[in-house]
């Protein structure tokens, strides 16, 4: 039989990845057809990045997400605006994410910059018809979908498996 914790993390992933898809790729459609799959699964790396066996782990994994994805948004869609993709390009924007996070006291926070940077220039070379800044924003977007999906699951999952021992006592 499973433990109790165990069953709840598998619920919770589970939910988490459904919603998150359905939530980004509905979204991402309503802008940009082109990049709705992409919506779907940003949001779903989000969500389950963010889960915790802790609804104030996931809070505070889903703020460093939010945060981290921001910049790395940032800084790849300023540098798209104004340059095309060159390798060198990519990895300066990587290196002033890290720079970024260093300055603003956040290191834990220069992986998840750079993988978003590295999604964002990515997904611009690869879909020619999508606007640097609207790949941005869109990105950032399912960023927080699928973090704040991540947490709402999280904190409703305290309260039914809460519910749950009560109920059988």
């Amino acid at each position: 039989m499973f433990k109790s914790h165990i069953f709840r993390a598998v619920v919770e992933n589970f939910i988490v990845a459904v919603l998150a898809y359905l939530l980004g790729y509905y979204f991402t459609a309503m802008f940009h057809w082109g990049t709705a799959e992409i919506g779907g699964l940003w949001a779903v790396i989000s969500g389950v990045f963010v889960m915790s066996d802790r609804e104030s782990l996931t809070a505070e994994a889903a703020r460093m997400r939010i945060r981290a994805s921001f910049i790395g948004c940032l800084i790849s869609g300023v540098y798209l605006y104004f340059f095309p993709f060159e390798v060198v390009g990519f990895a300066l924007c990587i290196a002033i994410g890290v720079f970024l996070c260093h300055i603003f006291r956040i290191p834990d926070h220069i992986k998840t910059t750079s993988i978003t940077i590295s999604v964002v220039v990515i997904v611009s070379v690869l879909v020619s018809d999508i606007s640097p800044v609207e790949n941005a924003v869109l990105r950032f977007a399912e960023s927080v979908i699928g973090s704040l999906t991540a947490l709402a699951v999280a904190i409703a999952g305290v309260y039914i498996f809460r519910l749950k021992k009560t109920e059988n006592k």
